[in-house]
């Protein structure tokens, strides 16, 4: 079974999930001005999670600047309306306080 990003600890990375709704939702969010990172760079890393409650998650890896990053997706995320997410334990917690199982939700590697 593949890892889901951000169950373990990598030194010099951070993993956040997002909301997807739409296929620009990633760019939009990771652009969003003004822009807080100063350096590094942010990708999607191929692991999707679905809540039971229908939110769809994407992966987001993130290294350098990792504040500004973090600032960044938390930023963009908020200014488009949505979710982010972080793996805590065997769990996923979203920013408006939910917490899920992972064991509950769908996990998809691409």
């Amino acid at each position: 079974m593949n890892e889901i990003p951000g169950h373990q600890k990598v030194e010099g990375i951070e993993v956040l999930y997002i909301q997807i709704l739409q296929s620009d939702d990633f760019e939009r969010i990771t652009t969003a001005e003004p822009t807080l990172a100063k350096s590094g760079g942010v990708s999607e890393d191929g692991c999707y999670i679905d809540t039971p409650t229908g939110e769809k998650l994407c992966a987001v890896v993130y290294h350098s600047d990792i504040e500004g990053w973090r600032k960044q997706i938390e930023f963009g995320a908020k200014q488009l309306g949505l979710l982010t997410g972080k793996i805590v334990g065997d769990n996923i917690e979203l920013s408006d306080g939910r917490v899920y199982v992972l064991s509950e939700c769908k996990i998809e590697f691409y």
